[in-house]
């Protein structure tokens, strides 16, 4: 017998292997490849050879794992396809991590999985708003037809639990359920809205859980035991085999987009497979994507709205701080007209919040002697300077660097730093507000094992100064937080992102909704240059359609998203002048007419990394036409120089 293997490496292609025993497409088997051993997944059996005297290899083994269905393999197929990704990353993606060896050792003793099972006896405490919602949700709930909803509501409309409420539909008739997350530190806080609603603990999935966790959920997951798993993007990759509900919380989040690696978008693909295997997705947000509102806006996805807080409690005041000259200074980034009130609301035994989304304490390290910056000798960029661990990084290819860099003669550069980041903005407000317990939250220096301290500290009202990046602004609940202070709200306007406008008023908006929750009068104070910014506007009154509608007019007219799409090409090359030929030799190549536009090259925004340099080249394409596989083949038959790299990105999110 000869069948078609797939293997989960860097291959698009198949492979013919003879087999003694009984194979059926989707069956995973162990085999040799180029002298390893690897396992793989039958695609064709019963295949005929198209050239005669080939030795073939054999199949080693079938493995006792779950067959991969052909729906399961469709979705490789289009996943592939569309991302214009090898099929062999992609069924890499749905593979445990540690190799199916460590996943077998540990399987065999594996058979309970009752903390795992959630109670269906919860008594719904629904508002009127939430229950007139769900029953409008109920109307229309087929977990054997596909549709996307977009449950939309202000922070705190508690949007978790009318979803809660769906699960538990779909759990009481057997299905298995995903919920999705952006982040996993919010998975933290999450599963314990789970377990009390639930009264169970919740099997999470992301890359901070313990292996041994992991086999556990993985063997439950695949033998249909454990029916709801919370976790990040890597989550949609586990061996369900009843799943028909998948849920996305935080829609929004550009977490959700993979760049680095096998580069796609977990909602999108959500949608994918929901239409394929058809079971309803719910994508779930206070401040949804421009795409996924205008597709409400259009009728493609249901639409349901929450638009007032659970309890009714008020927004909080939202008002703009112009920075000048008079209300800050040289290491002084909080304004003197609000200091006043920060430290009333602390007296009343309220916790704030300073914001701030640039990691790390000076973002400019100069020498005056020589007048040359600390830059990062791989990319073009510079250099970040961290004081807790007193060197300086690079953010984008980790060139870790001292302080001692040599200057004129036998001199040491004598730096100075400039520039707000995160740790600077802290030492600030330790000196400004003594007394107060104040803690630091930022993905690089909260670890994941203590992550869950530092939030506990702040749930429990112990720690009453909280400085952060947009780590915090993901879905937390923190009911004595009633002032916010976002110190730079131009930062992330600044540059040439298409999708800058509406990442920031995402941002700010949900980092409002942190505020007031529980009933007492809260404020967020935006601190900017340009206080008359259209966003700010939107802000002020919490007017999210008016917003919306505006930035939907703009992408049309600019034939931006969801009007026209992207697919971004990165040339990348040790050498300038190769790397910028071989992008106009496939600028050449690559299909064009009046569906589809491609610019440049030029140089990416960063225009060197890890010692590459980066040429772009940006296809713009009608949403009527699908040109990946004319871009697929344009690529497979022109032939690449040595040392030349591409970097395929279907949707980008951002144009570093």
């Amino acid at each position: 017998m000869l069948v078609d293997v797939l293997l989960p490496l860097n291959f698009n292609q198949l492979f013919t292997y003879k087999s003694s025993i009984d194979l059926d497409e989707g069956d995973v088997v162990r085999l040799n490849f180029k002298n390893k051993e690897v396992v793989g997944v039958i695609w064709k059996n019963n295949v005929k050879l198209v050239k005669k005297n080939i030795k073939l290899k054999n199949i080693n083994e079938k493995l006792l794992f779950p067959k991969f269905s052909k729906l399961n393999r469709t979705f490789i197929e289009q996943f592939s396809n569309y991302n214009l990704i090898s099929r062999g990353l992609v069924l890499n993606l749905f593979l445990y991590k540690n190799g199916f060896k460590s996943l077998e050792k540990g399987l065999k003793k594996i058979e309970n999985f009752k903390k795992y099972y959630p109670k269906l006896n919860k008594e719904d405490s629904f508002n009127k708003e939430q229950g007139q919602v769900y029953k409008k949700i109920l109307k229309n709930l087929d977990f054997k037809k596909y549709s996307t909803s977009l449950v939309q509501g202000v922070p705190g409309s508690g949007k978790t639990h009318v979803y809660f409420k769906i699960i538990s539909e779909a759990l009481k008739k057997g299905f298995q359920v995903l919920v999705m997350l952006p982040e996993k530190g919010l998975s933290e806080q999450v599963a314990k809205r789970f377990q009390d609603y639930f009264n169970y603990d919740p099997a999470i999935w992301h890359s901070g859980i313990k292996d041994k966790e992991k086999k556990i959920i993985w063997k439950g997951v695949f033998k249909n035991e454990i029916k709801l798993v919370l976790g990040a993007r890597s989550a949609m990759f586990l061996p369900f085999q009843n799943l028909r509900l998948i849920i996305l919380d935080e829609e929004h989040d550009t977490s959700y987009k993979q760049d680095e690696g096998v580069s796609f978008n977990a909602r999108d693909m959500s949608i994918l497979r929901g239409s394929l295997e058809q079971f309803p997705i719910f994508l779930v947000s206070a401040t949804p994507s421009v795409e996924t509102f205008y597709n409400s806006k259009i009728k493609k996805f249901n639409k349901y709205d929450l638009p007032s807080r659970f309890n009714e409690s008020k927004l909080p005041k939202v008002k703009t701080i112009k920075l000048t000259k008079e209300n800050i200074s040289k290491n002084n980034f909080v304004s003197q007209e609000i200091v006043e009130e920060i430290r009333n609301y602390l007296k009343s035994g309220d916790q704030v919040l300073f914001f701030l989304n640039r990691r790390g304490h000076s973002t400019f390290i100069f020498c005056y002697n020589c007048m040359k910056r600390l830059e990062c000798p791989k990319c073009s960029v510079g250099l970040v300077y961290h004081k807790k661990k007193n060197h300086a990084l690079c953010h984008y290819c980790n060139h870790v660097e001292q302080l001692n860099r040599n200057c004129h003669g036998t001199k040491k550069c004598e730096f100075k730093f400039f520039g707000i980041g995160l740790e600077k903005v802290y030492e600030e407000i330790k000196e400004k507000f003594k007394g107060y317990k104040t803690d630091i939250l930022s993905s690089d220096l909260s670890e994941y094992e203590k992550f869950s301290d530092q939030l506990k500290a702040i749930e429990e009202n112990k720690t009453k100064i909280i400085v952060a990046t947009q780590i915090v602004a993901k879905g937390f609940n923190f009911k004595n937080l009633n002032l916010i202070v976002a110190l730079n709200c131009d930062s992330n306007i600044l540059g040439n992102d298409i999708r800058s406008s509406e990442k920031n008023f995402q941002l700010l908006y949900q980092l409002a909704g942190r505020a007031g929750r529980f009933n007492k009068e809260s404020k967020i104070f935006l601190q900017t240059f340009d206080d008359e910014n259209k966003i700010f506007d939107s802000l002020k009154n919490f007017e999210i359609e008016k917003f919306y509608d505006n930035e939907i007019i703009f992408r049309k007219n600019a034939l931006l998203p969801p009007f026209n799409k992207f697919i971004s090409i990165i040339i990348s090359g040790r050498n300038m002048f190769n790397t910028e030929k071989f992008a106009h030799q496939l600028k050449q190549a690559l299909p064009k007419n009046e569906m589809i536009k491609i610019h440049g090259p030029v140089s990416a925004t960063i225009a060197k990394i890890n010692s590459d340099y980066r040429v772009r080249l940006l296809i713009r394409y009608n949403p009527k036409v699908t040109p990946q596989s004319r871009i697929q083949k344009t690529i497979d038959i022109l032939k690449m120089p040595k040392n030349i790299k591409l970097q395929v990105d279907v949707d980008p999110q951002n144009f570093t």
